[in-house]
């Protein structure tokens, strides 16, 4: 914390203009296949034969997906839901009039149905070819939102092979884990003009952006325009940290509209490519 208060008062070089304080971030990315599935909710539904034969199998892999799901974005909390359901022979469960049926149904975001896995004839006498498919789809993708197919193949003893059906639900897992990179944000703050400049600032760096939100919402009510379009800039920068994107266009919008920034164009970028849409420029 000392080294951050130190940064600060390096850094202010003038009481009467903003100074800059640039921090490094870990950002989630979208996955590796291209879905973003963060602050969206979740269900998961597998697929059974008529027979039942391969209910147990699916079961597991359906079990291993969710489980991995809730750990990558739920903090572990239980969030994703499981369904079964008896495929339907004639059912065309990878296109996009079958998945909305079921987000309407589970009132998910998304939907991930499980297909019935494929096995294959032994070769070896010991293990049998299997290969799993999922169907995933985004309501929420904008106007990329297509089924997402994903596909994995293994060999397991037999459609009762636990072991193996939880390994394949964690390989369909792979390409949908959230991607991690380090970007810089920059909070603006003013020296000498109140403790709560650095004290917002201080917060933000331990990543509580609640807290300082309640400070800047406070300190943009100055009369001065830039320090008022300087501190809804960084309310806004807090709401899109918190995920609150149409907020933080509002309050950047009134950033704009008090006093335009050189900041504001950039963050604008980033939330609208976090909320599906395209930046245009002037």
């Amino acid at each position: 914390m000392s080294f951050v208060i130190a940064a600060l008062s390096a850094a202010a070089l003038v009481s009467c203009a903003p100074s800059a304080y640039v921090m490094q971030v870990e950002s989630r990315k979208p996955s590796e296949c291209g879905l973003d599935l963060a602050g969206k909710s979740l269900s998961v539904v597998y697929l059974e034969s008529p027979d039942g034969r391969d209910s147990l199998f699916n079961n597991r892999a359906a079990d291993a997906l969710a489980y991995g799901l809730e750990s990558d974005l739920f903090d572990g909390a239980e969030a994703v839901k499981v369904y079964n359901l008896t495929k339907d022979a004639a059912g065309d469960y990878a296109s996009k009039d079958t998945a909305s049926q079921y987000i309407m149904l589970l009132d998910s975001d998304v939907v991930m149905i499980l297909d019935t896995p494929v096995a294959g004839e032994s070769h070896t006498g010991r293990s049998l070819p299997v290969t799993s498919k999922l169907y995933v789809y985004d309501s929420m993708a904008g106007e990329d939102d297509g089924v997402t197919t994903l596909q994995c193949s293994s060999s397991a003893a037999s459609l009762t092979d636990e072991s193996r059906a939880m390994n394949m639900g964690t390989a369909l897992l792979k390409p949908l884990r959230s991607r991690w990179e380090q970007e810089q944000f920059t909070v603006l703050y003013f020296d000498g003009l109140g403790r709560k400049w650095i004290d917002a600032v201080l917060l933000a760096d331990d990543m509580k952006w609640a807290e300082a939100i309640d400070l800047w919402m406070d300190l943009s009510k100055s009369n001065n325009s830039t320090v008022t379009s300087c501190a809804r800039y960084n309310v806004a920068l807090g709401c899109f940290m918190l995920g609150q994107y149409d907020l933080a266009l509002e309050w950047l919008d009134t950033s704009d509209a008090i006093r335009p920034l050189s900041l504001n164009k950039g963050l604008r970028k980033r939330i609208l490519e976090k909320k599906g849409g395209s930046a245009t420029s002037d």
